[in-house]
C-alpha cells in the first residue's frame, strides 16, 4: 500500500511537533506529500456573533502564521509540502479533512498540551484512531526525533491475512532506511482444562507445539518476502499478546513497530483491534497502523 499524501495534524505545541521528523522520514521513504494541518477549534461558550466570528478570524489568521513559520524550517526542504487550516472539533475535523483529500496516512503525537489554542491530544488521537479510514502513525514524546532513522522494525503476525497487510508498507520503509525487520509471532497460553481430561498433554507440551508452529509460519513468511538488502529476521514469543509485543519491542530496541488495525479472531488468531489499541498505549516506540 503506497502512501501519496500524509496528513500532519498540529495543534501548536512543541509535544505535538514530535511528529515532525518522523513525518518528513516517512514522506522521503514513500515519496509522499506532507499537509500540515492546523484546526481551529471555537470556543464552547455562547458568544455575539460578530464578537464570536472576530475570534475566530484572529484564531485563523495566528494559525496561517504558526504553519507559514514551520514550512519555512530546512527539515522540510526534501519534501512536497502545504498548509491547510479549518475550523471546528479538532478531531472530527481531522477525520473530515482526511476523508475529503484523499488522505493515505495521518502522523500525530499520542499527546500535545491543552490550554487556549491546544487540543486534549491524547483524546484526539485515540478518536482519530478508531474512526480514520486510512493509516496512522502514532509518535510518542519520548520517541528520539533528531534523526528518525529506524534500524529495526518490528511487524507483529497472527497467521491472518489482514495481519500480513502490514507486512508491504514494513517492507518498503525497511528497504528505504535500510532497517532490519522483525518478525514477530506471539504464542498465546491454551485454555487450561478445569478438569482432569484424559490426554491432555500439559501447558508445557502444547506451548512447546505452539511455539513451533509459529515458528514455521514465520520462517513461511520470511522466505516469501523479497528482501534484498535488507535483513529480515524472525521472533517467536508467548504469552499475553499485546503485552508479550511491547516486552519484545523493548527488548530488541525496536524503533519502530508496523501491524495492521485488524487481524482475525478464532482459533490461534488474535483479537487485533484490541492488541492494537493497547500496543499503542503501551509501546515505548512509534507505531505504525496500516488499515
Amino acid at each position: 500500500m503506497p502512501f501519496n499524501k500524509i496528513l500532519l495534524p498540529l495543534d501548536g505545541s512543541e509535544l505535538a511537533e514530535t511528529a515532525l521528523v518522523p513525518a518528513v522520514a516517512l514522506a522521503e521513504a514513500f515519496s509522499a506529500e506532507i499537509v500540515l494541518l492546523r484546526v481551529v477549534v471555537p470556543l464552547s461558550i455562547k458568544l455575539d456573533p460578530d464578537l464570536y466570528q472576530r475570534i475566530i478570524d484572529g484564531g485563523q489568521r495566528e494559525a496561517k502564521r504558526y504553519l507559514s513559520g514551520l514550512q519555512l524550517r530546512s527539515l522540510f526542504s526534501t519534501v512536497h509540502l502545504k498548509g491547510e487550516t479549518v475550523v471546528g472539533k479538532a478531531a472530527d475535523s481531522i477525520l473530515d479533512f482526511a476523508h475529503e483529500n484523499g488522505i493515505d496516512l495521518i502522523v500525530m503525537s499520542s499527546h500535545g498540551r491543552s490550554g487556549i489554542g491546544r487540543w486534549v491530544y491524547g483524546s484526539v488521537a485515540d478518536k482519530v484512531l478508531h474512526k480514520a479510514e486510512c493509516s496512522l502513525a502514532i509518535i510518542h514524546p519520548q520517541v528520539e526525533t533528531e534523526p528518525f532513522a529506524p534500524k529495526r522494525i518490528l511487524v507483529p503476525l497472527d497467521g491472518s491475512l489482514q495481519a500480513e497487510s502490514a507486512l508491504g508498507p514494513a517492507l518498503k520503509l525497511a528497504h528505504e532506511v535500510a532497517a532490519e525487520l522483525v518478525l514477530l509471532r506471539v504464542a498465546e497460553m491454551p485454555p487450561i482444562p478445569k478438569e482432569p481430561v484424559a490426554g491432555w498433554p500439559g501447558v508445557a507440551s502444547v506451548m512447546a507445539i505452539a511455539e513451533q508452529e509459529a515458528s514455521i509460519y514465520l520462517q513461511r513468511v520470511r522466505k516469501s518476502l523479497k528482501n534484498g538488502r535488507i535483513q529480515i529476521t524472525t521472533q517467536v514469543a508467548a504469552g499475553p499478546v499485546a503485552e508479550s509485543l511491547i516486552d519484545t519491542a523493548d527488548e530488541l530496541q525496536a524503533d519502530l513497530i508496523v501491524m495492521s488495525s485488524h487481524g482475525r479472531s478464532g482459533v490461534d488468531r488474535w483479537i487485533f483491534g484490541s492488541v492494537t489499541e493497547k500496543t499503542l498505549r503501551g509501546a515505548h516506540c512509534a507505531t505504525l497502523v496500516i488499515r
